[in-house]
């Protein structure tokens, strides 16, 4: 591969988990994270799309691959061993496909991996791989502290390297500490546990960031990728006392720890910092998160929520470098992009089965350019650097690695019976297989995954909500109803089951039953802007378009990245023939999530109506690619693209209808299952 095949020299991937720009953007105005800021000033910046559920090993998995779960195999934090002996956390071993330093090596490029998710073994790749396993203390300090079998790769490299590990004692020191904890004293570093948490969470991210910069300052690469855990760490341990207080927040508590998540911000910033004065700018860097997390009135109550409810759908992305126009927009970005981009970025082709695409409105390169593409790097034989199928971890790293989790509060402690553990562990994985599935229209999929749960005495309940969704979205309308009765009967009248059975409602068509069901309901936070979004879409589909307006509007003013309220507000100035303004609205809405047919469509009709016919069969053409049974969009489709003398691509999308609307006909239910959302102008 030439170098004139590459928009960039290398590329260096920094994934900071849980990064959230409602964090970051007043910090930046404040001056507080000029890194960053510089980075931003030099290349371009937008939200990131994440994927339910926002679980970090299915999603590090999806960013590292370009893959969704289904694709990877990662579907939990650990999984039943082959012999179903017991559990282990998920694992290098546990994903199915390559990773773009597989495919990097595979084709003579030399990648550096750090501390990425789920790394662990470290992978004998072309570069050097150091596990997110390496960074673990093991016993007191000046104490012997052996790196964790198969962490390092090549092996050769593991002394080195462990020199640089800070032990968290070295960060029990009040002067350390002080950014964070502005009142911490000699006392507190002996007796406070949230201290002792702080410093555990300074020193593996300082490993990390050590060896990341020792590796890339000494050695020669064409690919980086830096996986930083702290601003999620720091978030379940801290975000509940950032100001402003919460109700039920202890104020000497929150006086104490409110300084944390600025700090934890500030100190990211200055890794960040050093990153860039190392690579230099003639190396790309992206710097992204898999998901945001709650910080203002949205936050969950933290004496009832778990880890996931803290997580916000859009993460950050920044790009700048070689290969990057400054100040180009970037909007609709995914993390299934990441390793599109990265691929594009280093001359190399980009899977047919990787549902991304690479962020070419960012490029600097002639807009005439194609990314290359290849069928499935899978079907590409070569040395990827990938383990055999025979390597198994080491069994002690494994039950710390374990305990770190259950410490973390994102699994449970294992029962004493191991087949119970063995058992939940493949119920729960099955069941995020089964949103994750749902996540992206797949409903059918999820429905088979589902109903084998559902007789189950422990966990068949909690199946049902789930299945009931993916029942109606497939369009077995009579069968999610059967199961949100079950839910429903004698239950008190609360959000849960007013929005499951209104929702079934709405999905027949029946909108006044639905509103009355949301009657006296009451939520707050986020609960309230689905609720003020439900009201919305109802209103649509009975014509009231001003209170429809007014519940959207409701909507966005507690949750303003609320992809589905701007398309809701496009299709309210459409019907009040303000198509402009309806412009404005599917273009924010897409901006934050691509994948959103409804807003393209919504957009397309909207362009339509002003006269602009090649950006509506535009939009038209990318709602039916993301939906292909979007009647209405393909019928559009037909009419404009006929009126424009295009008759064999109009004939093929008629076809396409009648296919449809044959298939319809034989499952004796409408195309579509009801009105799922007023689909409409």
């Amino acid at each position: 591969m030439s170098e004139s095949q590459r928009l960039a020299k290398r590329v260096v991937l920094l994934g900071w988990d849980a990064a959230d720009w409602r964090m970051i953007t007043p910090m930046l105005d404040a001056g507080q994270m000029p890194a960053l800021k510089s980075l931003i000033k030099r290349g371009v910046s937008g939200n990131l799309a994440s994927a339910r559920p926002m679980l970090s090993p299915m999603l590090w998995n999806s960013i590292a691959t370009g893959k969704r779960p289904d694709q990877h195999g990662v579907h939990g934090f650990t999984e039943p061993l082959p012999d179903g002996s017991n559990v282990r956390p998920v694992a290098s071993t546990s994903r199915k496909c390559k990773a773009v330093w597989n495919i990097a090596s595979q084709n003579g490029l030399r990648s550096h991996v750090v501390g990425w998710y789920a790394s662990h073994p470290a992978e004998p790749i072309h570069g050097a791989m150091v596990s997110n396993r390496f960074e673990q203390p093991v016993g007191k300090l000046h104490q012997p502290w052996p790196a964790p079998p198969g962490a390092v790769h090549p092996p050769e490299r593991q002394a080195e390297l462990a020199e640089l590990r800070v032990h968290p004692a070295e960060m029990m020191d009040p002067q350390v500490l002080l950014p964070f904890v502005p009142s911490a004293t000699e006392q507190d570093v002996r007796t406070d546990k949230r201290i002792g948490a702080l410093a555990s969470l300074l020193a593996q991210t300082s490993t990390i960031h050590a060896t990341a910069t020792h590796l890339l300052a000494k050695d020669d690469w064409d690919l980086a990728c830096v996986y930083y855990e702290s601003i999620d760490r720091f978030g379940h341990e801290f975000m509940e006392f950032h100001p402003p207080r919460q109700p039920g927040i202890d104020e000497a508590e929150f006086e104490r720890y409110r300084h944390c998540m600025t700090g934890a911000y500030r100190f990211q910033d200055m890794m960040l910092d050093a990153v860039l004065q190392i690579v230099g700018e003639d190396t790309t860097v992206i710097v992204m998160s898999d998901h945001g997390y709650y910080h203002d009135g949205l936050r969950p109550d933290p004496k009832k929520a778990g880890p996931v409810d803290w997580h916000r759908p859009f993460g950050i992305a920044v790009a700048a470098g070689p290969g990057i126009q400054p100040g180009a927009r970037l909007a609709g970005a995914s993390i299934l992009d990441v390793t599109p981009t990265i691929l594009d970025l280093l001359g190399l082709p980009i899977g047919h089965d990787m549902p991304g695409r690479p962020w070419a409105e960012a490029y600097d390169a002639p807009t005439t350019r194609q990314a290359k593409r290849i069928l499935s790097w899978e079907q590409v034989e070569g040395d990827d650097g990938r383990h055999a199928a025979d390597v198994e971890e080491d069994p002690e790293s494994a039950r710390e690695a374990l305990q770190q989790l259950i410490d973390l509060g994102y699994i449970d402690a294992p029962d004493e019976e191991t087949q119970k553990t063995v058992e939940k562990t493949r119920i729960i994985n099955t069941a995020n297989h089964a949103t994750s599935l749902s996540d992206t229209g797949r409903h059918a999929e999820a429905v088979e995954l589902l109903e084998p749960l559902l007789d189950h005495p422990e966990y068949g309940p909690a199946v049902r909500m789930p299945l009931a969704s993916a029942y109606a979205f497939s369009g077995r309308v009579d069968e999610a109803r059967k199961l949100i009765d079950q839910v429903s009967d004698g239950a008190p009248r609360d959000f849960a089951v007013a929005w499951a059975t209104s929702g079934l409602d709405m999905l027949c068509e029946r909108f006044d039953l639905a509103l009355d069901r949301l009657e006296g309901v009451t939520a707050e936070g986020r609960t309230q802007a689905l609720l003020q979004y439900r009201i919305g879409t109802l209103c649509l589909g009975l014509k009231r378009y001003p209170e429809a307006g007014r519940a959207f509007e409701a909507t966005l003013a507690v949750d303003p990245d609320h992809a589905d309220a701007h398309a809701g507000l496009a299709s309210v100035a459409n019907r009040q023939h303000r198509h402009q303004d309806a412009v404005e609205h599917a273009l924010t809405a897409v901006e934050l999530i691509f994948f959103l047919p409804k807003a393209h469509f919504r957009l397309g009709y909207a362009l339509f109506k002003l006269g602009q016919v090649d950006r509506a069969i535009e939009a038209f053409d990318t709602a039916v690619r993301q939906s292909p049974r979007h009647v209405r969009a393909r019928r559009m489709l037909v009419r404009l693209l006929r009126s424009q003398g295009r008759q064999a691509e109009a004939d093929e999308h008629t076809l396409m209808l009648g296919r449809f609307q044959e298939a319809a006909a034989k499952r004796d239910r409408p195309t579509h299952p009801g009105v799922v959302d007023a689909d409409g102008f």
